[in-house]
């Protein structure tokens, strides 16, 4: 929960015996499209931009994708946020909506007004379930470990790559080849430093195309420890610019 927002990569609502299952394609697919629905507008299709499914409400379990996090919210959890009243909740209406050309599934929820599940590109690939017009605001990403929201950014997060002919296990400067980390680790605001990090991350993030495109859909700030301010803008500026040039040449 973010505010009066429940924000998640993957997340399954519960309608008595049925469960609308979403998923981000941004986080879990290799092919960035979501569902398309029929909608009475433009040329009568409307992309959700994240993907949907409904499955027996036994089996969301089973069609979640593998990975995302066991997290469940029960009506009295979302009462205590404020997204619901006292009454007991019930879905009246839902309906579509488009804003830009991209899709919203919009509910009606007896006692707690109208809620949107809607595609947050900026922020990860996550889906926002939130009263509508109370979108969910991050000026700036802050982490200390890998195990903090978006700690993939985290040069300790497990994403090994090669450079320089050699296997590096993660890009901190505790797992740099022994002679770079005893010279440079213990100066992070020199320009050896930063040059070594930049080298080290632009060749993680291009040999994960998955954290690529989740690193260039990011529009936020982004302070990372160990990293000099900056750098993870100007990776990503790098990698943008590399791919436009390869989109020139296809």
């Amino acid at each position: 929960m973010a505010g009066s927002s429940l924000l998640a990569g993957a997340m399954a609502l519960h309608f008595g015996d049925l469960a609308l299952i979403c998923s981000s394609p941004l986080r879990y697919a290799h092919a960035e499209r979501g569902t398309t629905i029929a909608a009475f507008c433009g040329n009568g299709l409307l992309s959700l931009g994240y993907r949907v499914s409904v499955v027996p409400a036994e089996d969301a379990g089973l069609v979640l994708p593998v990975g995302s996090c066991g997290l469940t919210m029960s009506t009295k959890d979302l009462r205590l946020h404020g997204l619901l009243g006292p009454e007991p909740p019930l879905m009246l209406l839902q309906r579509l909506a488009e804003d830009g050309g991209v899709g919203a599934i919009q509910l009606r929820v007896g006692g707690a007004g109208w809620f949107q599940l809607i595609y947050r590109r900026d922020l990860d690939g996550a889906i926002e379930f939130s009263p509508i017009g109370d979108l969910h605001r991050i000026e700036t990403v802050n982490l200390t470990c890998p195990t903090d929201e978006f700690g993939w950014l985290h040069p300790a997060s497990a994403y090994p790559f090669v450079l320089d002919g050699r296997y590096w296990r993660t890009a901190h400067p505790r797992d740099w080849p022994w002679p770079l980390a005893r010279e440079w680790r213990s100066q992070p605001a020199s320009i050896e430093y930063r040059r070594i990090m930049k080298a080290v991350l632009l060749a993680r993030f291009q040999q994960h195309p998955a954290l690529c495109r989740r690193l260039l859909a990011l529009q936020c700030t982004v302070s990372v420890a160990g990293v000099p301010a900056g750098l993870i803008e100007e990776v990503a500026c790098f990698l943008r610019e590399e791919r436009l040039v390869e989109d020139s040449y296809a």
